[in-house]
């Protein structure tokens, strides 16, 4: 009963593609040596001005020609010439077809439905099932949906679609079957041995369906199979630190080989590498949060440093994808790991800090990239972090450090353009003093203290604000003044 069930849903699949196929078949164009101008008719694809407002060649043209080549104004080739370049574009012999996106629409209905049906009667028959049955359902499904797919045609955006979820589907009976087969073959199986064989069935399935062509999904499915396996074979052959490793190490690979350009569909690599270096930061963090953090944090500063340089020429979509990804799973290691060893060394770790986010401002003032400002404003705010971090060690230098780190942001802030650090730096003062008074000032005096020193840095940040607004509007005036 369970073979003849699975016989019908593949059988309903394939006829249905083939009847899908068949409806799309009648509506191609014409070949390129058919017109439905008449034999005489002189194509082009050149738009050509001599034509009328619905771009039909006027009608005394061919006389006008015919005058000036008796006369011997024009030759033979040149009327030729003209008479081409004023043809009306080749028309083709129907309209395009609008049924795209509905059988591509019934497609999905279908493979939705076929799909649901099969998991009820697995979920209902599966344990009464022998493991040949169960080999031999799961391959005709994978064998069904593949032959669906390769029934559709790739000559429009919807059919494309079509074909690849239903290859998608494909895959995923593969891997089903891979499971089965694994589990029978083993007498008890390790899980990392079932998902490696598993993702290299599927990303050898996947690849060759993709086989270079532009199929987005084989793509992914090909690129995520291969992350899987060798983080499966990494924790195979060592640690769970190890399968972070792995992954980390694969996404990090696909995200260069697809800056560097040296991957098809190099899109597609990319977002898999990203996804899969988010997916290894997540392993890191929970396994091992010491060497994994600082591995993750290094990892997201790179990518950081590689859209901030000019000499990689990056498109817009992937600078946001790239500079989202290394924003990501800094916000998603930086805080954790910096605590981590913060407990252990916060002199050592706040200096670090302190010195990266310093170094963070040198670049930006001195070497050329995409975002100065950006990195000057990061390193400031890192500065600053890195003096709040000595407190885990040193609570009564962390706020000395704090502030005199908030005065040197504040003297940088005097050169033109440096608002964002005279901020920064306002904003450390206004957290660093109050501390230093709390830590060093105890007893009744305290507050009215606090609240005098908070108002004169207001009063300070005002002023620093109101001198940048009038040099901004001298150097202005002095920039018209060169002008004219």
């Amino acid at each position: 009963m369970m073979v003849s069930l699975f016989l019908l849903v593949v059988i309903a699949l394939v006829v249905t593609a083939a009847a899908i196929r068949g409806s799309w078949r009648g509506a191609r164009p014409t070949s390129s040596g058919e017109s439905l101008l008449g034999p005489d008719a002189v194509t082009s694809s050149r738009p050509g001005p001599a034509r009328d407002g619905r771009g039909r060649r006027p009608e005394g043209l061919a006389a006008d020609l015919e005058r000036w080549r008796a006369a011997g104004l024009v030759t033979d080739e040149q009327v030729h010439s003209i008479l081409a370049f004023t043809a009306p574009p080749p028309r083709s012999a129907t309209r395009p077809s609008r049924s795209g996106v509905i059988a591509e629409a019934v497609g999905y209905v279908g493979a939705i439905l076929a799909v649901v049906g099969l998991g009820l009667i697995v979920a209902r028959y599966w344990s009464d099932l022998h493991t040949p049955v169960r080999l031999a359902g799961g391959a005709l499904v994978a064998l069904g949906l593949v032959v669906a797919g390769a029934l559709v045609p790739e000559d429009a955006p919807a059919r494309r679609r079509l074909r690849w979820s239903l290859w998608l589907a494909g895959t995923a009976a593969v891997g089903l079957v891979t499971v089965v087969a694994v589990r029978a073959a083993l007498a008890a199986p390790r899980p990392e041995t079932v998902v490696l064989v598993t993702a290299l069935a599927v990303g050898l399935a996947s690849g060759l369906l993709w086989r270079g062509r532009t199929r987005p999904v084989q793509a992914a499915t090909t690129l995520g199979a291969l992350v899987t396996a060798l983080g499966a074979l990494s924790r195979l052959v060592g640690t769970p630190t190890a399968m972070a490793v792995g992954v980390w190490l694969g996404a990090l690979a696909l995200l260069a080989l697809g800056i560097a350009r040296r991957v098809p569909a190099r899109p597609v690599a990319e977002v898999v590498g990203a996804i899969s270096l988010y997916a290894g930061v997540v392993m890191f963090l929970n396994v091992s949060p010491g060497a994994g953090g600082l591995l993750s944090v290094a990892g997201a500063l790179a990518l950081l440093g590689v859209v901030a340089s000019p000499r990689v020429h990056l498109g817009r979509a992937e600078l946001a994808l790239l500079t989202a990804t290394g924003a990501v799973v800094l916000a998603q290691s930086a805080a954790p790991t910096l605590f981590y060893f913060d407990e252990r060394a916060g002199l050592v770790t706040g200096g670090l800090v302190w010195l990266v986010g310093a170094s963070a401002i040198l670049l930006g003032a001195t070497m050329p990239m995409r975002a100065p400002r950006l990195a000057q404003w990061a390193g400031a705010v890192a500065t600053l972090g890195g003096a709040a971090l000595v407190a885990g060690q040193y609570p009564s230098h962390a706020p000395i450090i704090g502030a005199l780190t908030a005065v040197g942001l504040l003297v940088l802030g005097t050169r033109p353009g440096g608002l964002g650090e005279s901020l920064i730096g306002a904003l450390g003062l206004l957290v660093n003093v109050p501390w230093l008074i709390v830590r060093f000032f105890p007893g009744e005096v305290r507050a009215p203290l606090v609240t005098l020193i908070t108002g004169a840095l207001f009063v300070a940040l005002a002023l620093v604000l109101n001198h940048e607004r009038i040099r901004g509007r001298g150097g202005s005036a002095r920039h018209g003044r060169v002008r004219h």
